[in-house]
């Protein structure tokens, strides 16, 4: 889901919190979901060093001498550490040839040392010095080379790193970046168990909502649901009759009525991989008016997974969906249809390639990304349908199935 404005910025607080939501009463169990991420195998050294390789070969192919990034999910991807940001920089270099330096406070070393698992070469920095000229001792200089950073890097980290170098190339390309968009085998594994676990987990979680369920139970449920099935830090959007015409979601917390309509956006994540289901359902008897919002979603969702395939154009694949909904009734452009068709997914729930208008990103094989158009009438209803995707040599997959029909959304 994208967001934007300051709607956004205040569901975002939904939608992402770690903040506990209100128990119900009876918390259900979901014993039918354990064992559902069996068979998961996290990545490990070989991967990492692999992963290490091709991103030097991409640094190589366009003049980069040292790539540089603070803990996230590019450190992860490198070295299987995805450490914290704080006051006191932990800075990952990694040079064109050779083998990566971890530079970390010295009274961290130890921690780090148990944590870096022998991917990385330490460098400690002391309270009283400069952190960015022991990485820049460290390297020894980059010959006058290129130095890129981490695109989402502070300011003071990257005006440090560009003290003890010389200067940085902020145009250059992120190499780590460019590798991260195709997912390597042991990645799709790993996005395919975490989302297809997702769809059963929503799917019991919808086998217990009643009328009267509040949102707020059946967001928690989820993110209970979710850790029965053997995932973690897991996050729950849920959305009941007009609320959920808020995409990404309002303070108000309401009971289920009969012919409601109930919106679920959902993920979780597993060994570091992350997955992000949304299913749209009706509690009773749905309206003809739902339906054919349902039905119109579920045909956009169908016609932007027929352009999806290598060499299809991110915002031609946006359009596509955009114009079945438009020619629906339920335009023009983005009246309704609010939000970009798709994020790419990996290690993080949102990143690139965007599936948004006018992109003209060319998609590729590996990419993974979710297909997610929705209609959104304020003070009605909101439908959303959101799977993930990978395009393959011959055009895409998706990991487990589309929902088929409003009657059968949870069938596989």
């Amino acid at each position: 889901m994208a967001l934007g404005g300051a709607l956004a910025s205040l569901a975002c607080g939904y939608r992402h919190s770690r903040v506990a939501l209100p128990a119900p009463d009876h918390p259900p169990e979901f014993a039918e979901l354990i064992g559902a991420c069996h068979g998961a195998v996290a990545p490990g050294p070989a991967d990492w060093a692999r992963r290490r390789a091709q991103v030097q070969a991409k640094m190589e192919a366009a003049g980069i001498a040292l790539a540089v990034y603070e803990p996230g999910p590019a450190m992860a991807y490198l070295i299987g550490m995805a450490g914290h940001r704080s006051e006191r920089p932990w800075v990952l270099g990694l040079p064109v040839t050779g083998e990566p330096l971890l530079l970390c406070p010295a009274f961290e070393q130890r921690s780090a040392q148990e944590r870096v698992v022998g991917q990385a070469e330490l460098v400690a920095w002391r309270e009283h010095e400069d952190p960015f000229a022991r990485l820049g001792d460290a390297f020894g200089g980059v010959g006058g080379g290129r130095v890129a950073i981490d695109p989402s890097m502070r300011s003071f980290v990257a005006a440090g790193i560009a003290r003890a170098f010389g200067g940085v190339d902020t145009r250059a390309d992120d190499p780590v970046g460019l590798a991260r968009r195709c997912k390597q085998p042991e990645e799709i594994a790993l996005l395919r168990i975490a989302n297809l676990a997702t769809k059963r987990a929503i799917a019991a979680v919808a086998a217990r909502v009643v009328v009267g369920t509040r949102q707020s139970e059946i967001a928690a449920w989820m993110k209970q649901s979710l850790v029965a099935a053997g995932m973690g830090d897991p996050w729950a959007l849920a959305l009941v009759g007009p609320n959920a015409s808020f995409p990404h979601g309002t303070a108000q917390d309401r009971a289920v009525r009969p012919g409601d309509v109930v919106l679920v956006d959902t993920g979780a994540s597993l060994h570091g991989y992350q997955s992000d289901i949304t299913r749209t359902w009706c509690v009773g008897d749905p309206s003809l008016r739902t339906r054919a919002v349902w039905d119109t979603v579920a045909r956009a969702q169908q016609a932007a997974h027929a352009a999806l395939g290598p060499g299809a154009i991110a915002g031609s694949v946006d359009a596509s969906a955009r114009r079945h909904i438009a020619e629906a009734g339920f335009g023009p452009d983005d009246r309704f249809f609010t939000h970009r068709l798709g994020h790419g997914i990996g290690l993080e729930v949102h990143e690139p390639p965007y599936l948004v208008s006018r992109s003209p990103v060319e998609l590729a094989v590996g990419n993974t990304m979710s297909n997610e158009p929705g209609i959104y009438i304020p003070g009605e209803l909101g439908v959303r349908l959101e799977d993930i995707v990978l395009i393959t040599e011959s055009g895409a997959e998706v990991f487990g199935a589309y929902a088929p029909a409003l009657d059968r959304p949870f069938a596989e």
